[in-house]
């Protein structure tokens, strides 16, 4: 009897081992080993024919949607407009202020000269209120912008309207170069134009140009007698 107990043991405990080891076996196969590290790769060999290249697929560009954001954005962000605006609004300092002024002064005189460009229409001529209105922008305008000016005005006004230079001439205030610029014109204009205004100016010594048109008159046989 001990025999066959010790037997049915040993018969027992080798059924175990064997369901195990099937056990073991199953789980190695179902796990993949481990690849070791460090392990260099060799490539894989291909047939003798070159692999086509591998292209890469750009993607589509889409066209970003219209969010509220970006418009919120958009509205955030002052215009050129707001912009002028808003340096309207700023403080002028004084030299741009002074610059402004001269500017306007400038423009005033211009816009006078171009009223005075065109021959006047009979019955229509220079009055004395004309000539001193005319002085009275020229002596105006900023020093820096006279000489500017006053070429404009020689070159634009005709001859029938000379008699608005005259008032800048005899306007002895204004500065030796000045008077001397409208006195050459008025020499190149016609004899009719400026012969009266040369009697004018010889009446006062004081002037600049006296000595200048003393010499002219004596040398035309047109200077005044002595009384």
């Amino acid at each position: 009897m001990k025999k066959l107990k010790w037997f049915g043991l040993l018969v027992l405990v080798a059924a175990i081992a064997v369901i195990l080891a099937v056990a073991t076996g199953r789980t190695d196969k179902e796990t993949p080993p481990e690849s070791p590290t460090n392990v260099t790769k060799r490539p894989v060999r291909t047939s003798g024919k070159p692999s086509a290249k591998k292209t890469t697929t750009v993607p589509e560009r889409r066209t970003p949607r219209a969010s509220t954001t970006g418009t919120a954005e958009q509205d955030a962000t002052p215009s050129s407009d707001q912009e002028n605006d808003e340096e309207a609004s700023e403080p002028l300092t004084e030299e741009e202020k002074r610059e402004r002024e001269e500017e306007k002064r400038v423009e005033a005189f211009d816009a006078l000269t171009d009223k005075w460009m065109e021959s006047p229409s009979e019955g229509k001529g220079v009055t004395m209120e004309d000539i001193r209105d005319f002085a009275e922008q020229f002596r105006k305008l900023p020093k820096s912008r006279q000489d500017e000016c006053l070429h404009r005005a020689l070159n634009l006004v005709p001859d029938e309207n000379v008699m608005l230079l005259a008032g800048i001439l005899m306007d002895k205030t204004l500065d030796k170069e000045i008077l001397e610029t409208v006195y050459n014109d008025v020499l190149n204009r016609d004899e009719d134009v400026k012969k009266p205004i040369l009697q004018q100016i010889f009446k006062d010594r004081e002037h600049p140009c006296w000595a200048d048109t003393a010499w002219i008159l004596d040398v035309t046989g047109e200077l005044p007698k002595k009384k």
